[in-house]
């Protein structure tokens, strides 16, 4: 089996994501877990309900997905990370998020604000056009002076790590209103240069212009002004924002400028970039209550003109500003709340995680979940059984089934609940029934791989693999399928799904490498040997002699032709097989079986790895016999009294070489003492001094 094929099969939903918040994302490999009830965070794995294990930002989506805020698109597909799991890329793609709006003016550019830069040099672009704009739009100005302003504000730097000099009025410009565009340029410049006492001095000057561009933009700028001079000095090398030094007084007088701008200007040119600003304003201050608030509003708002980002951009920056560092009593919005509070139920989230929220927490918040009973009861019921372990009090809170009703995410969040709690209590028919139930009537592309993968682990250990692959199983997931195939199914099952004509021709030939791989490597070779008959033929050779690309599973381990590696002879695998057959204790053939898994790479073979106990894979495999270990192989021949001058000498230099170079062992198995590898060494040099092996090894590990 290749390994990328290998890979695929055991980190199906592995995916490297890009930093990001403390709390919702990082920088590096994800694996997703195959199992429903996830308590702890991971990066890849997120599930279609509301889930302590989910990125906070796909549990506050599923919720304004039920609000009305935003929807999946009727032909979205989710590229599923693993059988339930999907990204938040992968969830954002669905809902076809609108980019932000784009930046009107001197207003910030929403994708920078909304990380957090706040920053003047983005906006600068936008600006030029605006001003040309509204030059064209003031009839009492010249032609000529027209062109000269248009020319001088084009030329306006926007290279922040340089300071720009205020311009002078260009001389040309004579009339009064080109001398007010004069007044607007030198602030601009003295904007973009950071010099923000000239810069303010400039554009109170113009906000009694009769231009109506220059009299509403001067009144926007001064807020921008104090926003940024707020933060100029608390960026570090990096862009980190440090905010122990923003500047309070400038944020003060930031929030001031834009609450007037807004007041004359409630549906101004800037008023959504106003209010954006704003609730950076709230942020840089500390003051979490008044930026929850301000976020409900913006999240409540259908129309996304009337906000200064996209609706999944506000969620990043609820994520980031607020869920990140927030305490539960500043929240008084119930869906913002609900995210926070399925964050503090998260197991494992170390010192960066928020701290585990309380049952008596949660009972105080029942005013702020007015009208929103329904989430108040989920949330308790999902406490009881993430942080209490009490399946029967989570069944009792979410009282009885509403089957047919599991179209909403909130409510679909409760019939999953109801399953999981179903499970922890051992009612394993009653979790059958009701995820066959949801089955029967789930969307994609969401619901229906998750509610497979849940029957898959509930028939798994209530019965056995063999329910999955039953003629008319519900589940048909690809991956749940070869899970079972590589961690449970037992020898029969393999080959029935192996010689099945007609079936999946994947699947069939994933059995069939499962089963010829642990009949070589659990002593059944017999076995083996009759199985090889259903082994495909190798690919075809190319005009230049070579073989073509090896399919996936590549079988080609298994035509292991004869061998000598360091002078040690090994015939063909199919040999090897015979003679064990024959003999499964002969020591020729157990180092050649040994020397066929190293040749093979196949040391730490995924096959050999059992999943962990709560997730798809993690029971006990229905297949005979202990995993392979060449060390423990190792072992074993060097206590065999058969192992014979031939092959112990080979054997110390092989086990020997299994912590060749870092000393940990590379071939699997219970480690070994350095005394014990030291004491190898000393008896390949002594005992077997004429042995080339002897010669070879220099170093033990």
């Amino acid at each position: 089996m290749s390994r990328a094929f290998l890979a695929v099969l055991l980190l199906a939903s592995a995916g490297v994501l890009a930093a990001g918040p403390a709390l919702a994302s990082g920088d590096f490999e994800c694996v997703a877990s195959w199992k429903v009830k996830k308590a702890q965070r991971t990066e890849c794995d997120n599930l279609p309900f509301l889930s302590p294990g989910n990125d906070s930002r796909v549990n506050l989506q599923l919720l304004l997905i039920d609000a009305g805020v935003t929807g999946l698109h009727p032909s979205a597909t989710v590229p599923a990370a693993g059988a339930a799991a999907f990204t938040l890329d992968d969830l954002n793609a669905a809902l076809g998020a609108a980019p932000a709006a784009p930046a009107e003016s001197e207003s910030e550019a929403a994708p920078d604000r909304a990380e957090g830069e706040g920053s003047r040099c983005n906006s600068n672009a936008a600006g030029i056009d605006a001003f040309k704009a509204a030059l064209a739009a003031s009839p009492g100005l010249p032609a000529a002076e027209r062109e000269t302003l248009a020319a001088a504000r084009a030329a306006v730097s926007a290279d922040c790590a340089q300071a720009a000099k205020a311009a002078a009025p260009p001389v040309a410009v004579k009339s009064p209103v080109g001398r007010e565009f004069a007044a607007y340029l030198a602030g601009a410049a003295s904007f973009y240069g950071g010099d923000w006492s000239a810069a303010r001095a400039s554009f109170v000057a113009l906000r009694g212009s009769a231009q109506p561009w220059l009299k509403e933009t001067s009144r926007y700028m001064l807020g921008r002004v104090e926003i940024n001079r707020a933060q100029a000095a608390a960026f570090d090398e990096y862009g980190a924002i440090h905010i122990d030094k923003v500047d309070g007084a400038a944020v003060a007088a930031a929030g001031a400028d834009f609450r007037a701008y807004l007041h004359d200007y409630p549906g101004g040119t800037y008023a959504a970039s106003a209010r954006g600003l704003l609730r950076r304003v709230d942020w840089l201050a500390g003051r979490p209550v008044d930026l929850a608030d301000d976020l409900a509003k913006a999240l409540a708002q259908a129309d996304p003109k009337l906000i200064n980002v996209s609706e999944v951009q506000l969620v990043q920056e609820a994520d980031s500003k607020l869920l990140s560092s927030a305490q539960a009593a500043s929240i008084r919005e119930p869906l913002l709340l609900a995210t926070f509070d399925l964050m503090g139920m998260r197991t494992s989230e170390g010192a960066d995680g928020p701290s585990p929220v309380a049952r008596a927490t949660l009972e105080g918040q029942r005013t702020v979940f007015a009208g929103h009973e329904a989430l108040f009861g989920y949330m308790l019921a999902a406490h009881s059984l993430y942080d209490e372990n009490d399946p029967a009090a989570a069944l009792a809170g979410l009282g009885p089934a509403r089957p047919g009703s599991s179209g909403a995410n909130l409510e679909f969040s409760r019939q999953v609940l109801r399953g999981l709690a179903l499970e922890a209590s051992a009612d394993r028919a009653g979790a059958r029934a009701l995820w066959l139930s949801l089955l029967s009537a789930a969307s994609p592309p969401l619901h229906r791989p998750m509610l497979e993968l849940a029957l898959a682990m509930n028939l798994e250990r209530g019965g056995g693999p063999t329910q999955v692959f039953a003629t008319g199983s519900p589940i048909t997931d690809t991956q749940v399928r070869q899970i079972l195939l590589r961690h449970d199914a037992g020898p029969d099952l393999l080959r029935r799904r192996a010689a099945l004509a007609g079936g999946p021709e994947t699947e069939r030939q994933v059995a069939l490498y499962v089963l010829l791989y642990k009949e070589l490597t659990r002593g059944r070779y017999r076995a083996f040997l009759a199985d090889l008959a259903l082994m495909p033929p190798a690919p075809p050779a190319t005009v230049d002699g070579a073989q073509g690309p090896a399919p996936d599973p590549d079988f080609s381990p298994f035509r292991f032709a004869a061998e000598t590696e360091h002078g040690y002879p090994c015939p063909a695998l199919r040999q090897i097989a015979a003679d064990l057959a024959r003999d499964p204790r002969r020591p020729q053939s157990l180092v050649c079986l040994s020397e066929w898994v190293r040749l093979s790479s196949l040391d730490d073979d995924p096959l050999d790895v059992t999943p962990p106990a709560d997730e798809l894979g993690g029971v006990a495999s229905e297949f005979p016999g202990p995993s392979y270990s060449r060390m423990e192989s190792y072992r074993q021949l060097l206590a065999d009294p058969r192992t014979g001058p031939n092959e112990r000498p080979y054997v110390l230099f092989r086990a020997i070489r299994c912590y060749a170079s870092s000393g940990q062992n590379h071939c699997t198995g219970p480690g070994v003492p350095i005394e014990t590898r030291k004491e190898w060494f000393h008896t390949l040099k002594t005992q077997f001094p004429g042995s080339p092996w002897a010669a070879q090894l220099k170093y033990y590990w």
